[in-house]
């Protein structure tokens, strides 16, 4: 009886791992380059960033606050990544991106946009009380081995307007519907919110997606600051950087990674990763 329990069990978890789609993603604000920023140069911060990238085998990636020449020097550190977005200022080159960089061996883009947090969200806008122009990037990911599809959003929250942070998350929740319409799949939702767990935006994304780096596993990391502000020191305890996804996607790991460089860090936020896998 108990070998045939065994055999029972590694059939059960053999056609479970099957039908089950493993990656890691991960978000990361990784602060614009300001020039007049000398002692967070970003020469001296872009090999770390993609250091990260690399010796974590991300798969995907929503990195924020991404000007065109940052862009560039991340192409150039990750050749094996793609990426889709554009600035958020013309739609084109101008302003941040909040770009989905992906790997290119795994996965092909099906689809891809960009759509801005603003009463009008097909052109260059700002939205209600926002400080700045703010835009969701998106993508529709095909498996290159196997077919499956995953939907990925990555955004940027305002950092000053409340209202506007409230509307974006209404916003996209009812874009992601949309797009799920046309074609229904997984969905990842990933970005620097500008917003606490406890915020009310926070609370309605998490009304239709989970917190995959909060569980009860790991509780710790939900109240985990992402944000450090360049010191090693700070005292200034943020959780405003998050990956959800819908109920198709467990989480495996997840990690804050607040590793330092001579008690600095390569930006201002702290980079979230999770490994995943997809029930299908």
């Amino acid at each position: 009886m108990k070998s045939f329990f065994l055999l029972f069990l590694t059939y059960t978890l053999n056609n479970f791992y099957s039908f089950a789609q493993f990656g890691t993603v991960a978000t990361y604000n990784i602060r614009y380059d300001g020039h007049t920023d000398l002692a967070n140069d970003w020469v001296e911060r872009k090999v770390p960033i993609a250091q990260f990238i690399l010796s974590n085998q991300i798969d995907i990636i929503g990195f924020q606050e991404v000007l065109h020449n940052q862009l560039l020097d991340l192409h150039a550190l990750l050749p094996n990544y793609k990426h889709v977005g554009v600035g958020r200022d013309d739609g084109k080159t101008q302003g941040e991106y909040a770009p989905i960089f992906y790997d290119s061996t795994k996965y092909t883009a099906v689809q891809s946009g960009t759509f801005w947090l603003s009463p009008t969200p097909q052109i260059p806008s700002r939205g209600w009380d926002a400080a700045l122009n703010r835009i969701c990037t998106y993508v529709l990911l095909k498996e290159i081995n196997g077919g499956d599809l995953t939907w990925v959003f990555n955004t940027h929250f305002d950092h000053i307007g409340v209202e506007a942070r409230l509307h974006s998350a209404e916003l996209i929740l009812d874009q992601i519907a949309e797009f799920l319409q046309t074609q229904n799949a997984p969905v990842l939702l990933i970005g620097d919110f500008n917003m606490e767990p406890t915020d009310r935006g926070i609370q309605l994304i998490r009304s239709s997606y989970k917190d995959l780096t909060c569980s009860l596993r790991h509780p710790e990391l939900c109240s985990a600051s992402t944000f450090n502000g360049f010191t090693a020191t700070t005292s200034d305890d943020k959780r405003i950087d998050y990956i959800f996804g819908s109920a198709h996607i467990l989480p495996s790991r997840h990690l804050v990674d607040q590793t330092n460089f001579d008690r600095s860090y390569p930006s201002d936020h702290f980079p979230v990763l999770v490994v995943y896998m997809v029930l299908r």
